[in-house]
């Protein structure tokens, strides 16, 4: 029932697609990465993993062709901005967006209609030290708080809380895939069967639990 519940609030982003082909280029104290982004209309699953001023829509992706749009998720709905060629307004009112994307905050970015596919370059200052990832009560759109593609482990500080859900938008099969823990790891949610799950630089997953958690590690720029 839980994940007919995840799989149904998430399939109000009718037709979303996302790519995993992500990549760092630099990790320094100042970096940037790339996420592949779907065209022609598409929508893909992304997560800003940057300090960028302070991580307002207009500073973490300050250009989009006209028609571009961006889907946040709050109390179980979403809320979208478009690009009107200048600066990202809110889809609703027409008033200039106050949107806000930091670090560890996943969200959907649609190309306009008749656009390539293309790269979405995210540009900031990598966190360091403590950092931490808000995961709450309920179900949230989320992403790794540094550049990193890590493994959601133990060994990696993520916490392992029985019946926490992990949802996916695989493109391939233009579908969502729930992975659910046990208490120790991850499951593929239809069979059963153990899964690693290490999300790629720059994806966004949406989360559930019933209680609210966190994800907190020490990282440092070697």
């Amino acid at each position: 029932m839980r994940t007919k519940v995840l799989l149904g609030l998430a399939a109000l982003a009718v037709g979303l697609s996302t790519s995993v082909a992500q990549n760092v280029y630099s990790l320094n104290v100042v970096g940037y990465y790339n996420v592949s982004v779907k065209g022609n209309a598409g929508f893909t699953l992304c997560a800003n993993q940057l300090v960028n001023g302070t991580n307002g829509i207009n500073q973490v992706i300050p250009t989009a062709d006209v028609g571009a749009q961006v889907l946040t998720f709050v109390n179980n709905d979403y809320v979208a901005d478009i690009f009107d060629g200048t600066a990202w307004l809110d889809a609703n009112s027409g008033d200039p967006s106050t949107t806000s994307l930091p670090t560890g905050k996943g969200f959907f970015f649609g190309t306009a209609g008749g656009s390539p596919n293309s790269t979405l370059t995210f540009v900031g200052e990598v966190r360091q030290g403590d950092v931490s990832l808000a995961l709450p009560g309920g179900t949230s759109l989320v992403g790794t708080t540094t550049p990193q593609a890590l493994e959601l482990s133990a060994a990696n500080s993520f916490p392992q809380s029985v019946g926490a859900q992990v949802l996916y938008f695989d493109n391939t099969i233009s579908d969502y895939i729930a992975y659910i823990n046990d208490g120790t790891q991850w499951l593929d949610a239809n069979s059963g069967n153990p899964v690693v799950l290490t999300p790629a630089v720059g994806q966004g997953w949406f989360w559930q639990d019933v209680g609210a958690n966190s994800w907190t590690r020490n990282f440092t720029v070697q």
